[in-house]
């Protein structure tokens, strides 16, 4: 096993190593991003992380001895999961990128992606960097993709074109399964639900990847955890939770930035798996903080629709 290099490559058990890609420039963007690489065979490159991260990490697979892996696995292709996959692409011109079918037309021609973005999240979209298109004929849609001891499961929820994978006992879901941290053992889980949320979709997708065996539970953001089941179990009840306690809230008749205030007091005040959050250090919640915010605003659209 190679040896850990300055902190960025993390051995997660046999066979897998997380690359941590932090964001310097972005304030509390330490231990968020990370891209997870199988060694194999076959050698499986997931979520290879902003286009920012590019030299973090080639360094990380350098210190692993991995010139390039058999294929590039996305569970979605929001910026810093995959913004980075088409200068990998320059470097591997014959490494497969296996993703949702949905995806693939944003990802030859990703204009309205990178635009979305800076819409969306601004200054940080411009700290990840702009993604770059990739040629049609690299991207194989994963309902079809056929290497060994790889299967998809459509996992929408998150994001319309997600989709997680299992690789013999390790199960790498994105965003499926919301956001995660151990932080001195406590465990912190934090819906992903920015809008346009659908409740029941993503349930759905929480439910497929609970009758899914696996021993490992590899997190987007961030780390891993042999506790899976449980933990989607937990997720599940959580966003039930969310839905009550934001509806609660609508009531009292506030809006905009009042209203996610106020939901996210509560949420904070009442939902267990938060509670960590106050052990974070300020960067971090501030962090948090903003991407709770999103959450909530995915929440309390699909709330609005429900009401017509």
């Amino acid at each position: 096993m190679a040896a850990v290099w300055d902190g960025v490559l993390r051995p997660a058990g046999p066979g897998l190593f997380q690359i941590v890609l932090d964001q310097p420039e972005l304030d509390g963007f330490t231990d968020f991003i990370s891209a997870w690489l199988w060694q194999g065979p076959p050698i499986l490159l997931v979520d290879p992380g902003p286009a920012a991260g590019l030299e973090r990490l080639m360094r990380g697979l350098e210190a692993l001895g991995i010139g390039q892996p058999d294929a590039i696995l996305l569970t979605h292709i929001h910026l810093d999961h995959a913004g980075v996959v088409g200068h990998l692409c320059d470097r591997w011109p014959a490494v497969p990128v296996i993703c949702h079918r949905s995806a693939i037309k944003h990802l030859t021609d990703p204009a309205r992606l990178w635009q979305g973005s800076l819409k969306t999240l601004g200054a940080t979209a411009r700290a990840y960097g702009e993604i770059r298109p990739v040629a049609a004929e690299r991207l194989v849609d994963a309902e079809t993709c056929r290497i060994g001891g790889l299967s998809a499961v459509a996992t929408p929820g998150h994001a319309p074109h997600h989709v997680s994978f299992l690789v013999q006992d390790v199960l790498f879901a994105g965003e499926a399964g919301g956001v995660f941290y151990d932080i001195g053992g406590a465990q912190y889980l934090r819906p992903a639900t920015p809008p346009r949320f659908f409740l029941e979709t993503h349930l759905e997708s929480i439910d497929r990847l609970s009758s899914i065996g696996h021993a490992r539970f590899c997190y987007g953001h961030f780390g891993l955890s042999e506790d899976g089941p449980r933990l989607l179990a937990a997720h599940r009840r959580q966003l039930l939770l969310w839905r009550n306690l934001v509806a609660e809230t609508m009531q009292a008749g506030l809006d905009g930035s009042a209203l996610i205030d106020a939901c996210r007091q509560r949420l904070l005040g009442s939902d267990p798996l938060l509670a960590p959050f106050a052990a974070m250090p300020a960067a971090t919640q501030r962090r948090e903080a903003g991407f709770l915010n999103n959450s909530i605003r995915g929440v309390v659209g699909y709330l609005q629709e429900q009401a017509g």
